[in-house]
């Protein structure tokens, strides 16, 4: 999974904008993340998912992974989802608000909660810094 922080008026109208956006050099996608414009979470997304869901009574516990309006692929392929310039704030507010110890509550897979628990840090500053420059946030799911 893939998150791109880009200005609002930047986000592609549809499937062949987002594959430019993404079609570039690894490089390219490397400086990006190191520059603190996009995350990059390999794996565990679905489980950080599971994570925030079943024991938060916080709200917004959709917005950091999953949720967003979608844009089609006609292809077939899992899309991609777009977070407007709210939603990155609320998401940002969601995860400054949880605390990753207590969502784990006491599950026992300890390498899995290490690996979460960084990730969560990573969207906890990445939400927060776009949701200070008001930007969008757009995802892409790589099954």
């Amino acid at each position: 999974m893939y998150l791109q922080a880009l200005p609002a008026s930047a986000v592609p109208a549809d499937q062949t904008g987002c594959d430019a956006l993404f079609d570039v050099e690894f490089d390219e996608l490397r400086r990006r993340v190191l520059a603190g414009e996009a995350v990059w979470l390999t794996q565990g997304f679905f489980q950080l998912n599971e994570v925030y869901w079943p024991r938060t009574d916080h709200g917004d516990c959709e917005l950091p992974v999953f949720s967003g309006r979608h844009i089609e692929d006609p292809g077939g392929g899992p899309g991609h989802t777009v977070l407007a310039p709210e939603e990155v704030a609320r998401a940002a507010a969601f995860l400054e608000r949880v605390s990753f110890p207590a969502l784990w509550g006491d599950r026992t897979d300890a390498d899995l909660r290490d690996r979460l628990a960084a990730d969560h840090e990573e969207l906890r500053a990445f939400y927060g810094r776009a949701a200070a420059r008001g930007l969008s946030v757009l995802k892409h799911f790589s099954f």
